[in-house]
């Protein structure tokens, strides 16, 4: 198993939380798959912690950069494939979400009314690189939800997300709905 995701993931149980009196708390969720053309999928929500003693020694300009920047949500997938990939595209069955191309802040992002995601860092890769390979290779995705597109991912029965390739190679699963777990209801608590 790659380390990369084991990040949250204990005696298989597949969701898990930080110590509650953190000043940034985190939510995870870790699933593999058997039968996908996606191998894994692990969440990560942070979110503040305005109770916590490290929040409170901050000074209002630096409470409300703080404020401002959470919370964030993040989705990492594994696709393994004979082929070293970048992804251009996510759709996100149900829901119209858009792919934010732009260089954002964290506090311009989250506070957006658009439905957004924005990928992650690896998806650039140099074209003369992509590619077959002789062995398998655990590509690695990641994306950055906005909180509306959070907000409407969790009022869905059942997430069917497809990620698509920089060759329009399609990857997709659908699974239960782990999002609208009331754990991930942190938004709702004040």
């Amino acid at each position: 198993m790659n380390n990369f995701f084991n990040e949250g993931r204990y005696n298989s149980f597949p969701y898990n939380y930080n110590d509650m009196t953190d000043m940034i708390g985190k939510l995870t969720y870790f699933k593999e798959f058997d039968h996908s053309s996606i191998k894994s999928i692990s969440f990560v929500m942070r979110y503040l912690n305005v109770y916590s003693k490290d929040f409170e020694a901050l000074n209002d300009k630096e409470k409300q950069r703080m404020i401002d920047s959470y919370p964030t949500f993040e989705l990492k997938f594994m696709v393994p494939d004979k082929r070293l990939l970048n992804f251009k595209n996510v759709i996100f069955d149900g829901v119209d979400a858009k792919l934010y191309h732009d260089q954002i802040t964290d506090s311009k992002f989250n506070s957006s009314d658009a439905v957004y995601f924005q990928i992650d860092g690896n998806s650039e890769l140099p074209q003369k690189i992509l590619g077959q390979h002789l062995v398998n290779v655990e590509n690695v995705f990641n994306i950055k939800l906005n909180e509306v597109l959070f907000r409407a991912l969790r009022e869905q029965q059942k997430l069917k997300i497809t990620l698509i390739s920089h060759d329009n190679v399609k990857y997709s699963f659908n699974i239960d709905n782990f999002l609208s777990k009331d754990m991930f209801n942190i938004l709702n608590k004040s």
